[in-house]
């Protein structure tokens, strides 16, 4: 991108585009820096998979962002951020096992659940409780940048094409929260980046 231009509009690589989600979101020091952008063709039933051809997540460091340029097509009316809302977050259960914690469930009546965490020592059971993982933490729903993304099914961090190193969620789009679309039924999405090759990004999203 030469010197003073502005970050140009894009699509995904998709024959049925002609409804889509934009998304632009200016990044930190923590992911890098520059604009996120998001584009996501609401068509496509394949759209749910990280590095869908249905899908362009990428970075661009434009010398201003022009807000007068909009996509060619869109389906919902523009959205400014214009703050951001800090708070407490947890890690959902999927992510309890790759901090340490894991749980052992056995017995039916009554249901016994065993929360193990050799590295902090700590082994109890707790019984009829079939949702423990979830009392003991989870996390928030609704869109956010950072923090621990809400998983619908198991934890679906993609590898890095480049170094097939797991990638690091940074952002959530939810189902219906500014955004006025459902991904499935009340799915959750995700954009995540590789923590070493900051410029490869990708989207997708699960649900019930």
């Amino acid at each position: 991108m030469s010197h003073g231009q502005s970050a140009p509009i894009a699509t995904p690589n998709c024959l049925c585009f002609s409804n889509s989600i934009c998304l632009t979101l200016p990044f930190d020091h923590t992911f890098g820096s520059g604009l996120i952008q998001l584009f996501y063709c609401v068509e496509c039933d394949s759209a749910y998979k990280a590095f869908s051809a249905t899908s362009l997540v990428r970075i661009v460091h434009p010398d201003h962002f022009d807000t007068t340029q909009v996509p060619p097509v869109a389906s919902f009316p523009t959205k400014t951020i214009v703050d951001w809302a800090s708070f407490d977050d947890f890690p959902n259960p999927q992510d309890h096992r790759k901090l340490g914690v894991d749980y052992i469930y056995g017995g039916l009546d009554p249901f016994e659940a065993t929360v193990v965490s050799p590295d902090q020592g700590i082994e109890f059971t707790v019984l009829d409780d079939e949702e423990l993982a979830e009392h003991i933490s989870q996390a928030a729903t609704g869109d956010k940048l950072s923090s621990w993304p809400h998983w619908i099914q198991g934890a679906d961090y993609p590898n890095c094409p480049r170094c097939k190193q797991q990638m690091q969620y940074i952002f959530q789009l939810d189902s219906e929260d500014h955004l006025p679309f459902l991904f499935g039924y009340l799915g959750t999405g995700h954009i995540t980046q590789c923590p070493i090759h900051k410029e490869v990004v990708a989207f997708g999203w699960n649900a019930s």
